[in-house]
């Protein structure tokens, strides 16, 4: 490591911030290897950076293989004298990785960050060089260190619990709806503060995790729905449920019977934001729920605890 010049290793995964033009005139994500998206970039940083990729593609092909994966090399690589990690991969997914890493990685000594880009490399005003050197900034900051999995996009830093993908196409792609980010970068400098309590960690999981479901509640959405996705294999299921945690009166049967047998299922609120509550008393409420043995997931998507169920239950916790 050169004095006063913190290692940092890249892993690139792919997404839009790898993409080059194709042969049709839109965007091949992932198309560059982590090397060449450095190189293309130019990016002048203060840190020793290693560039090592790990996959090449949109982050709507990611696996779970693929972030466990990440997760071994993260482990490595800071065993090796890496200051902080950063992970460049497509937006679609950005956040489940995020997440998923928060629950399976433990770096109390390193930065762990990612980021990606809503606008390819080769456009005008593209977030791809920005992004990138504000998560090499912060991944090597000693704030990061020890802080769980941080998103950086737009000169903002997001906690992995609560950081979604607001936009589909403006610079400004990720927020955290109803806490806002815990720090910002300002070139060099970078402002952080400390996250909110850690989510359980599950360090020693292996995949394949458990298959777990989701099933969003919705004006007459059908109960058929929860028996088909057991009966085709899900060990698991988690209700996107509507307002603080309710379903639909006539899911209640079904959720039941299933409960019954034994199936761990899981609630949370499709709003962006606020907790989920007991505060009502009719069929399909979050108190019925919870009476059954449904665990209530606050203030997380239903994708993120779907991810949260998956490795509770390969940890049999």
């Amino acid at each position: 490591m050169t004095p006063n010049r913190p290692r940092i290793t890249l892993f690139a995964l792919g997404g839009t911030i790898a993409s080059l033009r194709g042969e049709s005139g839109r965007a091949v994500a992932g198309a560059m290897t982590g090397a060449e998206l450095v190189t293309s970039l130019a990016l002048d940083t203060r840190v020793e950076l290693e560039v090592v990729t790990l996959a090449q593609k949109p982050s709507n092909a990611l696996q779970l293989k693929d972030i466990f994966a990440v997760r071994d090399r993260c482990a490595r690589a800071v065993a090796d004298g890496t200051a902080g990690v950063v992970i460049s991969q497509g937006t679609d997914m950005l956040e489940d990785s995020a997440f998923l890493l928060d629950l399976i990685t433990d770096l109390p000594d390193a930065g762990l960050v990612l980021t990606g880009a809503q606008r390819v490399p080769y456009a005008p005003g593209s977030d791809a060089g920005p992004n990138i050197r504000d998560a090499i900034t912060t991944a090597a900051a000693p704030a990061a260190r020890g802080a769980g999995a941080l998103v950086v996009f737009d000169q903002e830093i997001h906690e992995a619990r609560h950081v979604r993908k607001v936009s589909s196409h403006r610079l400004r792609g990720f927020g955290s709806p109803g806490h806002g980010p815990i720090g910002h970068v300002d070139g060099a400098h970078v402002d952080l503060r400390a996250a909110a309590a850690p989510m359980p960690r599950f360090v020693g999981l292996q995949p394949p995790l458990p298959r777990v479901d989701i099933l969003p509640a919705a004006m007459e959405a059908s109960p058929l729905l929860l028996r088909a996705a057991v009966e085709s294999g899900a060990r698991g299921l988690v209700l996107d449920g509507l307002g603080r945690g309710q379903v639909p009166p006539d899911w209640m049967p079904e959720i039941a019977t299933l409960r019954q047998a034994g199936l761990p299922i899981a609630v949370t609120s499709s709003t962006l934001s606020g907790r989920l509550g007991t505060d009502y008393d009719y069929p399909g409420c979050l108190a019925e729920l919870t009476a059954l043995g449904v665990q209530p997931c606050d203030e997380l998507s239903a994708r993120k605890a779907r991810l949260l169920l998956m490795c509770r239950m390969a940890a049999g916790a």
